[in-house]
């Protein structure tokens, strides 16, 4: 449960994805254990196969993607990547995600180049400690490991420090929907600004559904348990990140009805300049 510089670096090295003689590309599976193919994984490998086709100077600056069905996470997953249009300042893909000719996901990705414009942020109100004042995800959940399935007690990519108790992975604690964390790599990634962006666009599924969970007292694993899906995840890139710095992550929870719940996030360095934003709409339903 603690962050992993090995596991960092498998993880990376999955997103090194392959471009074949047909032109799609191929990802390989990831060394976790995992009972199905993870969001985040065809996100940022989808990220790292488009921008694979842009020319160099171009960032990622959005992706939209449509989750259709679940995956297999020991089987590879090709990648088709469609150039919809190269402009003086944008490049749009589209991009599929298949599994033995079954499409898993689609994303519509778009990179620009940088440019000046009009400039302004507004910054969230509450003060949040520092990372360094906070415990380790394992020392966070040691009291709830049994709960847990053993990928999420197995060592992560990354150093993840919760600011309160994250009630909906096992307590069930009841809470407003919102939560924060702070989030880096267990290790030094090398400096690609691409590999950046899918790596933070990996971490944007991990918890996003969570606060929706919080006012119900629900929890994924362990009191009252109840089953979710993402069903869609869209993300804007503000600025290049960086994945070997802290970054801090607020998630809330406006609305959920109709077995379906909207949440939204967005991700700060510790100077409080805001990196990059997400939504995500996912499938709630009793197990």
């Amino acid at each position: 449960m603690t962050g992993s510089a090995p596991q960092l670096e498998s993880l990376v090295h999955a997103l090194d994805v392959a471009r074949l003689p047909d032109g799609t590309f191929l990802g390989p599976p990831t060394e976790r254990a995992l009972p199905r193919l993870f969001g985040g994984y065809v996100l940022a490998q989808t990220v790292m196969a488009a921008g694979r086709t842009v020319a160099s100077g171009r960032h990622l600056h959005s992706l939209h993607a449509l989750f259709l069905r679940g995956g297999d996470s020991t089987v590879p997953v090709t990648y088709e990547v469609v150039e919809l249009r190269d402009g003086r300042s944008f490049s749009a893909r589209a991009v599929s995600a298949l599994q033995g000719g079954a499409v898993l996901a689609t994303v519509q990705l778009s990179f620009a180049l940088p440019q000046t414009g009009l400039d302004h942020q507004c910054f969230e109100a509450g003060r949040i400690p520092a990372p360094q004042a906070l415990p380790p995800l394992g020392e966070r959940l040691r009291l709830e490991l049994d709960s847990l399935p053993s990928w999420w007690a197995a060592p992560h990519p990354f150093d993840i420090r919760f600011v309160e108790h994250p009630e909906a992975l096992a307590a069930g604690g009841v809470r407003d929907p919102q939560q924060a964390y702070w989030v880096r790599a267990a290790g030094t990634v090398p400096d690609e600004p691409l590999l950046h962006a899918a790596l933070l666009a990996y971490v944007s599924d991990l918890t996003l559904l969570d606060p929706s969970l919080m006012p119900h007292g629900r929890s994924w694993y362990g009191n009252r348990v109840i089953s979710g899906a993402s069903l869609d995840h869209a993300m804007w890139f503000h600025r290049p990140p960086s994945l070997n710095n802290w970054l801090l992550c607020r998630q809330s929870s406006p609305i959920a009805t109709s077995g379906r719940a909207l949440c939204e996030c967005t991700y700060t360095t510790e100077a409080g300049h805001r990196i990059a934003s997400a939504t995500q709409e996912g499938l709630l339903r009793e197990p």
